[in-house]
């Protein structure tokens, strides 16, 4: 019986094992969920204002938008251990580029790329800052 009971004991320590695991994935996907929220609303949902925004000429009001977008992104990437959507970060530097501030945009573009784990990351994002990059050499 001793060996029964072991093994069952040890059925038992690999079961709680797992269950812990799967809260803890549970819990960091909430705190990722949460982590995306900006004005009341997950980052995902702001693309069709931004899309208004943009068609109506509004930069001005769409850029600190996207700013806090990339905040939120960033804080759920990081918990999720992966790298922020390049998409958010791309619509800034665009705007920011259309302003003619370069400094500006390679911050932008910096940024995302920090943010991002080793290795990983978008390499539109990388590519646009090196043009970034020039455009400020040369201003």
């Amino acid at each position: 019986m001793g060996f029964l009971n072991r093994r069952s004991q040890s059925n038992r320590a690999e079961s709680d094992a797992l269950l812990a695991s799967v809260e803890q994935g549970r819990r960091a996907r909430e705190a990722a969920e949460q982590a995306g929220f900006v004005r009341g609303r997950h980052y995902v949902e702001w693309g069709p204002v931004l899309d208004d925004l943009r068609s109506q000429g509004r930069d001005d009001e769409a850029l600190p938008l996207l700013l806090e977008i990339i905040d939120a992104a960033e804080r759920a990437a990081k918990i999720k251990g992966v790298e922020p959507p390049p998409g958010w970060t791309k619509r800034a530097a665009i705007v920011i580029r259309r302003r003619k501030n370069y400094a500006a945009e390679v911050a932008v573009l910096q940024r995302y790329l920090a943010a991002c784990p080793p290795g990983r990351g978008s390499s539109e994002i990388a590519d646009r800052l090196q043009v970034a990059l020039k455009l400020e050499s040369s201003s």
